[in-house]
């Protein structure tokens, strides 16, 4: 996840190598090359018995307020990039036509078998390449790697910086720290970084001395997918370096998140898998204006939610950038974050939401502000978000986080009312399972289709 505090700038180099797992036809594919597949191990805020696990949706309750809380600060202290038309671009690189050979694909053996909500895994760092996990996550923009002398409650594979001769460290603190009192501790470092084939030569990353307060989970790291000015490190993110090396079949990468313990979630880097999805791909343009003209997540407007096709009316907000003030008539910009397990609208969004669900109410306050319940044997409606005018639902398994305790007939819902800076909606893997998700850097667009 995002972290809060870091000190000084460090310059990075952006050589690069890629390589793909299997040779890409030059007829098919005339300038960039590379496409690579990873799939997911998987965790869950849902007990195996289907009750709500209510620390667990604590604790990611206070991480999002610290890596969203802090607005502000990041736009004031970034530098303001030009914006961008949505333009014309060539069709995403499909991975399906070079799975002759079934190479690119690193399998995994799921871990968690009920409501998936944490998708992690393998990366490698050094050289020689020494593997270990991460959370793929697309609302930071920092890749952070725990060293073999990490102190803490550490999760192995530890990456041994002894061990590989392209390893520097720098001086520059790199420092993480949530709100539930878990945090990390280390410095600036470059290597070489490899995520399913594709190497990033001088990756820089936080090298992580110290942990504490339960900061990783059955992910050892994190690699943030984020955009650099979202940066801790001051540094390219990994799939920027991997853009401006120019060796991307497509300038973009996508996921699929499978529920229920199946198969077959997957991270594509530079590709889009048609496998996993239905219909035809529709993207929506990015929302610099809700983070002061500064793109710092990956965040697209939204007029709001609709509950069995009513459409929701959300209280007009304010944003701000350099020169403007710009009002949304109404909705919100939605983040689309793979880093956050449910969806967080503000107070008054999930208030007029809840008030159309039967039976709902606020939460016991045991559980936390913000959380609603709803009779477990009451049939939910159908809960979307709309984009462009186009809902896209959520299915009622996701929505219910389980009975509130053992023996309960009132379930969560996975929708929160948090109220975060500028009117933003992070919406999570909750969302994500539903829609196969595009993240195209040449367009700054998200895109969905129907997840299969």
């Amino acid at each position: 996840m995002l972290a809060i505090t870091t000190v000084a700038t460090l310059l990075v180099a952006s050589t690069l190598s890629s390589a793909s797992p299997t040779p890409l036809s030059p007829s098919t594919i005339p300038q960039r090359r590379s496409a690579s597949v990873i799939n997911f191990h998987r965790n869950t805020v849902q007990a195996d018995n289907k009750v709500f696990n209510a620390e667990a949706a604590r604790k990611e309750r206070l991480r999002v307020k610290a890596k969203y809380g802090t607005i502000n600060d990041r736009v004031q202290a970034a530098s303001h990039s030009t914006k961008r038309a949505l333009k014309t671009v060539a069709k995403p690189f499909d991975i399906k036509s070079k799975r002759a050979g079934g190479e690119g694909k690193d399998p995994l053996v799921d871990v968690f078998n009920s409501i998936d909500v944490l998708y992690f895994g393998p990366l490698s760092v050094g050289t020689p390449p020494q593997e270990t996990n991460v959370d793929f996550d697309t609302g930071s923009s920092d890749l952070v790697v725990p060293l073999s002398n990490c102190q803490g409650n550490c999760t192995a594979p530890l990456f041994d910086s002894s061990k590989s001769t392209t390893f520097k460290r720098s001086n520059t603190p790199f420092s993480i720290q949530y709100q539930d009192g878990s945090g990390a501790n280390g410095t600036v470092a470059t290597d070489a970084v490899t995520v399913a084939g594709l190497t990033v030569a001088k990756q820089a990353f936080g090298a992580v001395d110290t942990e504490f307060g339960g900061f990783s989970g059955p992910n050892a790291g994190l690699l943030g997918l984020g955009f650099p000015d979202n940066a801790v490190s001051n540094s390219k993110p990994f799939f920027i370096n991997l853009v401006e090396s120019g060796g991307l079949a497509s300038n973009l990468f996508s996921f699929f998140m499978s529920r229920g313990g199946a198969d077959g979630s997957e991270l594509c880097i530079g590709c889009v898998n048609s496998d996993k999805f239905s219909g035809d791909i529709d993207y929506h343009k990015l929302d610099p204006s809700a983070t002061g003209g500064t793109q710092l997540y990956w965040n697209i407007p939204s007029s709001g939610f609709s509950y069995d096709g009513s459409q929701s009316t959300v209280t007009p907000t304010t944003s701000f950038n350099d020169t403007s003030i710009t009002t949304r008539a109404t909705g919100f910009s939605a983040v689309i974050d793979s880093g956050t397990s449910l969806i967080y609208v503000s107070t008054a969004a999930a208030e007029e939401l809840y008030n159309q669900i039967p039976g709902a109410s606020p939460a016991p306050k045991d559980v936390g502000d913000g959380f609603y319940t709803f009779p477990c044997d009451a049939p939910i409606g159908t809960v979307s978000f709309v984009f462009d005018g186009k809902p896209y639902a959520i299915n009622p398994q996701d929505f219910n986080l389980g009975a509130l305790q053992e023996g309960s007939s009132d379930c969560v819902g996975g929708i929160l009312g948090e109220d975060l800076g500028d009117n933003l909606a992070i919406v999570g893997d909750e969302f994500m399972k539903n829609w196969y998700s595009v993240f195209d850097h040449d367009q700054l667009a998200v895109g969905f289709a129907k997840a299969n």
